[in-house]
């Protein structure tokens, strides 16, 4: 194992008695746990309703399918892990790509309805907001906006949280995120009461009663466990988020002279990233990469291969390189450093030191 990790899960012994109080109390699935972990998530992104599933792919795939995008198109954006694409797909829309700033997040200006767009899915890449307004504004009123907000828990964009701007926001609780559920886990976050039961439904087999189901729905519930483990973390997020804050400053400060080395956004009174990668772009990536891992440090690139470059996207759409230029470029030289909240100053300042003496400065 790395000496300094990529990423590390926060585990209590609050958040494992909760879990264990859940299983010795209550019902293991759609138990109490549950609807108080929804109303709480929904209580603190600012929106009316917050329906549980069994991950962030689901939360999209879910809000799709009850947003009726069958057979029409989804512009998003081929900076993401592929799973934002997949959603449309198997909610039976079709993903249409537009390039990215150079923050990584969709374009507005890239985004281009027509009369087959059904809705626009912007992510909040690496916990750093999306310009919704301007995204909103591009999207126009007759196409749905649905936030991919699986990497921004806590963001928000001129003082409103990143999951309640559009029709529906979406969240993953994997174990890397912000917050988890101590496994797999999803939510979805709307103001619209009717979206809100039909992701219910869908979620749950699409039953109206025990053994009624008006619709084809999936298995997709949280389990009554991971609701209860989630609970505990969301009540830490807000701190954990300032720690990725803090430590993301210490990192900038100390890189700031590297010019070989060019540095994440550090957000601004309307931008409040929350750091879930800190990610710097470097022309010899790999390079950089290989010396930090040769002295114990973990990397990751998010993403190395940009979706529409994916082979499967590839043999079934016919892109090439050169498809969408920032995103392919970003893909080529973004390297994800560590950073969790429980990440010691000390080890951000071994981090920069080595990335510093790659590039042949002084320790």
């Amino acid at each position: 194992m790395a000496r300094i990790p990529l990423a590390r899960p926060d585990v209590t012994e609050e958040m494992i008695e909760a879990m264990s109080q859940a299983l010795r109390d209550e019902r293991l699935v759609m138990g109490e746990s549950v609807f108080k972990f929804e109303e709480e998530f929904a209580r603190y992104i600012g929106t009316d309703h917050a329906v549980s599933v069994s991950s962030g792919t689901d939360a999209l795939m879910l809000s799709m399918l009850a947003l009726n995008i069958r057979s029409r198109e989804v512009i998003t954006t081929p900076m993401s892990f592929i799973a934002t694409a997949n959603a449309v797909l198997h909610a039976g829309g079709a993903p249409v790509f537009a390039d990215v700033l150079p923050d990584g997040n969709i374009d507005p200006s890239e985004i281009r309805p027509v009369r087959e767009t059904a809705a626009v899915l912007p992510v909040h890449l690496y916990g750093n907001p999306a310009r919704m307004d301007e995204i909103v504004e591009a999207a126009g009123p007759k196409v749905k906006v649905i936030e991919d907000a699986c990497q921004a828990h806590g963001a928000s964009y001129k003082g409103t949280k990143c999951g309640s701007f559009g029709d529906a926001g979406c969240f993953s609780f994997y174990t890397t995120k912000n917050m988890t559920v101590g496994g797999d886990g999803g939510m979805v976050t709307t103001n619209d009461e009717r979206l809100a039961k039909d992701v219910g439904k869908l979620r749950d087999c699409g039953r109206i009663s025990r053994y009624e189901h008006d619709v084809f729905g999936f298995t997709s519930r949280l389990n009554t466990a991971n609701a209860a483990f989630g609970r505990v973390q969301l009540r830490h997020l807000d701190e954990w988020n300032e720690r990725r804050r803090a430590l993301a400053r210490r990192y900038s400060e100390r890189l700031r002279d590297v010019l070989e080395v060019k540095l994440p956004p550090e957000g601004s009174k309307d931008i409040v990233p929350v750091f879930h990668l800190y990610v710097v772009l470097c022309g010899d990536r790999d390079a950089l990469a290989k010396h930090l891992a040769g002295n114990g440090v973990e990397t990751a690139v998010h993403y190395p291969i940009p979706i529409h470059l994916q082979p499967a996207y590839r043999d079934a759409y016919g892109y090439s390189r050169g498809s969408y230029p920032a995103a392919e470029g970003l893909a080529a030289t973004a390297l994800s450093l560590p950073l969790f909240p429980q990440l010691e100053e000390r080890q951000v300042d071994e981090v920069c030191e080595l990335i510093i003496e790659h590039y042949g400065g002084r320790r």
